[in-house]
């Protein structure tokens, strides 16, 4: 208990001072460990109990991995995750390879590349998560190659022991690989066959204490059982994960488990903290810092590379890269067990350990600058096919509209100016969509819209509007700074994700900033008052005010709208709805009189619309003609047959 008092304690006083210096929780943890372990004030020095919080902290950690990894959302992310992963491991593995191969056998050096091309995804997901980059181009990317680390570190584990001995046994391997696949199979048909019945019957007793105890037996013993037939727990606990991952029971196992996860981590990285070895380092400092800045800079050039044949763009690539740069959590892992297999010895352990660590250290502040840099690097760095040349079709666009990505927002934006007649050119970053919507007759181009030049060959000079509908808040920023000095005047819409944005934006130049979070929350109040049958005048006046406010109004409570609401029990059972007389409507070319909608399904026209004219009460002589908009009031009822019997 003393033990954990102390690490705890120390652990929120040092992640509190790193957040006012907006340094992620993580540098916290780790620090916290150093300072507590054995090694450095040694507060806690029981060796094997900093082991058994690791291996906690590894098990629990994997598992609620497995859960969150299920085979369907793998298949999902496969491009990124098979693609980019697998580029980045093989080229990061060959940088090390060579250069270690000076020092090191063949062995060694192989354990050592596994090793060092793994990232931690704990520390990347979360800078991403805190900038509002999960879903932008490189954010993507990155989260695609962790997934694909995750994967390859879970599955090397169980081989660890075959890279001891000074040559690998091709028998023994083959075993090996034949027994990892059968036991996924295995794990795959018991999450869909046995785990949901035991659960059921479980769930079934509504004691959720049974549940949450049920679903970590489940974790420790089948991590236990796969380390008895040779591979690792953490190994196991992945797979413990997956068997639940796909159960209609999994939302509520990560409901129940999920707040524990920072838990876990926490303990993980006080625990991995507290392997570092001060006095190695302070012995060996100029070795374990060039070690340091070579894995950095091997990790940097190899992701660079990996992403940018993958498609990615210099930029895409710079940033991506740098998030990649700290050791892996499962690293650790990795390097423990090479010490125990006796692959690696004491010092080699430690210079591991201690690179791991300073790589977990820096990287935030690496990551920083990333965006700064990757646009400096931009401007002389090209990868083919980055800089295209438009074509003559292109190049003669004149008062068009330059669509910025074309995810779900710019493939339903070009829809609307296609059936409008407006002529418009894409840019997407997605070599993979521009291909696709080229072969589908788009005028879509790969590259880039931070980039000057891009903007400049799809005509921001001569462009009448730019949308920017991409989930990349810098580089939507970036953009609209670019556009407004290119073309003062041109029209600018940026869509962003959050309302913070907008002040900033507006200030650069843009003319409309659309926020996600907003819209949805309009849209809400506008059904809601909708569902209420407020008017329309003064639903759409509400709406209105909240936007000429600049949002502000959604914390202040509309006098107006609070009396209608209080007054709603005479209008809930009544609606007021508009009809369009079509060429094919029973009403065209009748009168009022002759349709008499009153008998036939119990509704009034209360006022008609012809062009730019309304006429309220009309009269029963009143004759309908095609394109007229007809408004009628009467219960839903009412109106749902209404509209039955004017479209025969």
């Amino acid at each position: 208990m003393k033990t954990f008092v102390i690490i705890f304690g120390l652990s929120t006083f040092i992640v509190y001072l790193l957040h006012k210096i907006k340094l992620p929780p993580v540098i916290g943890f780790l620090l916290s460990g150093v300072i507590a372990g054995p090694y450095g004030v040694g507060l806690v020095r029981d060796v094997s109990l900093v082991e058994i919080f690791a291996e906690i902290g590894v098990i629990l950690l994997l598992f609620v991995l497995g859960i969150e990894l299920s085979p369907t959302k793998l298949f999902e992310m496969k491009r990124f995750i098979f693609l980019g992963g697998a580029l980045q491991i093989l080229v990061t593995l060959f940088f090390v390879v060579l250069i270690s191969l000076i020092f090191l056998n063949f062995n060694v050096a192989l354990f050592a590349g596994i090793v060092i091309a793994l990232s931690s995804t704990a520390i990347a997901l979360k800078y991403l998560a805190d900038k509002g980059e999960i879903d932008t181009p490189h954010g993507r990317i990155t989260v695609g190659i962790l997934i694909f680390q995750d994967l390859v570190a879970v599955f090397i584990a169980g081989f660890i022991p075959l890279f001891s001995g000074g040559n690998l046994k091709a028998g023994e391997f083959t075993v090996k690989i034949i027994l990892s696949l059968l036991i996924v199979f295995i794990v795959l048909w018991t999450s869909r066959n046995l785990v949901p019945f035991l659960f059921l019957q479980i769930v079934k007793l509504k004691i959720r204490d049974l549940f949450i105890i049920s679903v970590l037996f489940l974790c420790f013993s089948v991590a236990l059982l796969i380390s008895e037939i040779g591979f690792s727990l953490a190994f196991g606990a992945f797979l413990a994960g997956l068997l639940i991952s796909e159960s209609e029971y999994a939302h509520q196992v990560t409901a129940d488990i999920i707040p524990f996860r920072e838990s876990f981590m926490a303990v993980f990285f006080i625990s991995i903290g507290m392997l570092f070895n001060v006095d190695f380092v302070g012995k060996n400092l100029l070795a374990v810092i060039l070690i340091s800045a070579l894995i950095i800079l091997i990790k940097i050039v190899g992701g660079f590379a990996s992403v940018a044949l993958a498609g990615g763009s210099s930029r895409v690539a710079l940033i991506s890269s740098f998030a990649l740069t700290p050791m892996s959590e499962f690293s650790f892992v990795l390097t423990l067990l090479g010490k125990e297999s006796g692959v690696i010895n004491d010092d080699f352990y430690n210079f591991f350990i201690s690179a791991s660590v300073i790589t977990m250290l820096f990287s935030p502040v690496l990551m920083i600058f990333a965006p700064r840099l990757s646009e400096l690097v931009g401007k002389y760095v090209k990868i083919r096919g980055e800089i295209f040349d438009v074509v003559e079709k292109g190049q003669n666009l004149e008062n068009h509209v330059i669509i910025v990505g074309f995810g779900l927002n710019g493939k339903n934006i070009a829809k609307a100016l296609k059936a409008i007649g407006v002529p418009y050119v894409v840019v997407e970053l997605n070599i993979f969509t521009v291909k696709k919507m080229r072969e589908m007759g788009e005028l879509i181009y790969y590259g880039d819209g931070t980039s000057v030049d891009v903007l400049r060959k799809v005509g921001i000079g001569k462009a009448r509007l730019i949308i920017i509908a991409i989930s990349d808040p810098a580089s939507a920023r970036k953009i609209v700074s670019l556009a407004r000095f290119e073309n003062p005047d041109i029209y600018i819409i940026v869509r962003t994700r959050y309302v913070s944005e907008i002040e900033e934006l507006k200030k650069l130049g843009a003319d409309e900033v659309i926020p996600e979070e907003f819209e949805t929350s309009i849209e809400i109040i506008s059904r809601v008052l909708n569902y209420f049958n407020l008017p329309l005048n003064v639903v759409r006046e509400y709406i209105s005010k909240l936007r000429e406010d600049a949002y502000k109004a959604l914390r202040v409570a509309e006098p107006k709208i609070e009396k209608l609401i209080s007054e709603i029990e005479l209008l809930k059972y009544l609606n007021i709805k508009t009809y369009i007389v079509d060429v094919n409507s029973k009403a065209r070319d009748k009168s009022i009189a002759e349709l008499n909608l009153k008998a036939q399904t119990g509704v009034l026209v209360i006022a008609v619309q012809r062009g730019d004219e309304i006429l309220v009460n009309p009269s029963s002589d009143f004759v309908f003609k095609a394109g007229d908009v007809m408004f009628i009031i009467g219960t839903p009822r009412e109106i749902d047959k209404t509209a039955e019997f004017l479209e025969g």
